[in-house]
């Protein structure tokens, strides 16, 4: 999903992006539904979403893909670059326990899914990655 004709994926800029704290940003719709899920998860649990990674520039995205070369989506594709997708830690990047349960559970409530692709039985596990899917909100 592009954020405007003429921006490219990982080319969004400030006035593009919203902060979600810890110098992680997203487009401001997906940064108002992950704030709004961080308070329903801090509500629920007294704890809050461990993000390790948000927006990614596409320089961010091809240095990411020099390194895990079979982790990492092609440059310019990843739905990091349109500031959609996040990465969480502290036991969401687990399939197993209470924390990733609780996102599968309400996620989608504020808009955010673990993709079919990222599942446990998809074709690249990542339980850590989460989108953003504004249709899901009505």
């Amino acid at each position: 999903m592009q954020v405007a004709t003429t921006v490219a994926n990982g080319q969004l800029d400030g006035a593009q992006l919203c902060p979600i704290g810890n110098g992680h940003k997203l487009r401001p719709d997906a940064a108002a539904a992950f704030l709004a899920l961080d308070a329903a998860y801090h509500n629920a649990t007294d704890e809050r979403l461990c993000v390790t990674d948000s927006y990614r520039s596409l320089g961010a995205q091809i240095a990411l893909r020099a390194r895990k070369p079979g982790l990492a989506a092609r440059p310019g594709t990843s739905e990091h670059g349109w500031g959609l997708a996040l990465d969480i830690g502290c036991g969401v990047n687990t399939y197993e326990g209470d924390a990733h349960q609780w996102l599968v559970d309400h996620a989608g409530a504020y808009g955010w899914v673990n993709p079919g692709w990222a599942q446990a039985d998809g074709s690249k596990p990542e339980p850590w990655h989460w989108e953003f899917k504004p249709e899901l909100l009505g």
